[in-house]
């Protein structure tokens, strides 16, 4: 079973597709909520299976999770919707700046209608935008998320910069001018440069989108520095001394050299990797020499081919495992239908 510190109030699942992360991440979270912790568990993309297993719809509210009656505590979860949580996202921004008026016009703007379904980077910035509102609402004794693949990664821990450098961009300047300043001559001169180009980007594309672009950027104006701090506030969650990266790899040659190198970025940015669970390693890997002997000579063979690549992994994580606790965990279950296996699942998890 999963170890964590004491004083750990967020757990982030990370790694790459398709080694079982969030079905790992959903039997964390049954596991620790079966021994006493009131746990609220964030997925991303469930499989239909693992949301009935669950018992939860894909509409983005929390809803409370059946357990075993010997169960101590509590669990909750929920598949973010982006688009809800970047409006409610904006809407908190909005009301810590006193700026109710302009919400409801901002949210109708067809720009933001697209910048919160497609911008790039926005669905890993809603993932963050929702875990650090539930992480703050110390509703949970621990709050678990589960990340896009590990090629996303650097995406979903970047998330705050890209979303803060899209208010703070030199085109969003254009936009934000107080009609009231007199402008400078250098001003002015910047001024008819920007004309001649929102004129240019008005024959391209239309009147009525530069209308709609010049409110959007009007519209966030008034509230740019509390969500410059709300930005922060969210990425501040990322390095808090509370909160622990979890690693989910599998026994895949390719994989544990990902594995290998993310751990090592992940470390070096500052980012509290805590543990790496090497997931799917079939249970007969470790046979004794005597039970093998009536094996087949292809299935010794086997045996001894995932050996290796268990004793591989453990070499290359040897300097990480003064630092790091690595698990191993038998092959989860793709076809879990109740919470009784995720727990069997959870207890399954092995030190290395």
């Amino acid at each position: 079973m999963i170890s964590l510190q004491n004083t750990t109030k967020t757990l982030i699942c990370i790694g790459s597709g398709g080694v079982g992360k969030t079905t790992m991440a959903a039997s964390i979270a049954v596991g620790l909520a079966t021994e006493g912790k009131k746990v609220l568990v964030l997925t991303i993309d469930p499989s239909m299976r693992l949301a009935q297993t669950l018992g939860i719809s894909l509409s983005g509210d929390i809803e409370k999770v059946a357990l075993g009656m010997d169960a101590k505590g509590q669990l909750f979860a929920s598949v973010i919707d982006h688009q809800k949580t970047f409006e409610w996202f904006i809407r908190s921004a909005s009301a810590s700046a006193n700026t109710h008026a302009n919400v409801d016009a901002l949210i109708k703007n067809k720009l933001y209608q697209q910048l919160s379904g497609r911008l790039s980077g926005s669905q890993d910035f809603t993932s963050l935008v929702s875990l650090y509102r539930h992480v703050q609402s110390g509703e949970y004794d621990l709050v678990i998320l589960d990340t896009p693949p590990s090629q996303h990664t650097w995406n979903f821990l970047r998330a705050p910069e890209k979303i803060a450098m899209l208010f703070n961009s030199g085109v969003a300047s254009w936009f934000r001018q107080n009609p009231d300043e007199k402008p400078g001559l250098f001003k002015r001169v910047l001024n008819v440069g920007t004309t001649q180009v929102l004129k240019a980007l008005e024959t391209l594309t239309g009147s009525q989108f530069m209308k709609e672009l010049s409110a959007f950027f009007r519209a966030v104006q008034k509230w740019e520095g509390p969500l410059e701090n709300y930005i922060s506030n969210c990425h501040r969650v990322l390095t808090a001394s509370t909160t622990e990266f979890l690693l989910v790899t599998a026994l895949d040659s390719s994989r544990l050299v990902e594995a290998q190198k993310l751990s090592r970025e992940i470390l070096k940015h500052g980012y509290k990797l805590t543990s790496v669970v090497i997931n799917r390693v079939p249970e007969w890997v470790n046979l004794s020499a005597t039970d093998q002997n009536s094996l087949s000579p292809r299935l010794k063979e086997l045996i001894g081919y995932y050996q290796s690549l268990e004793n591989d992994l453990t070499s290359r994580l040897t300097q990480l495992k003064k630092s790091l606790n690595i698990y191993k965990c038998a092959e989860l279950r793709q076809n879990s239908e109740n919470v009784e296996t995720l727990l069997q699942n959870h207890q399954q998890i092995r030190p290395l």
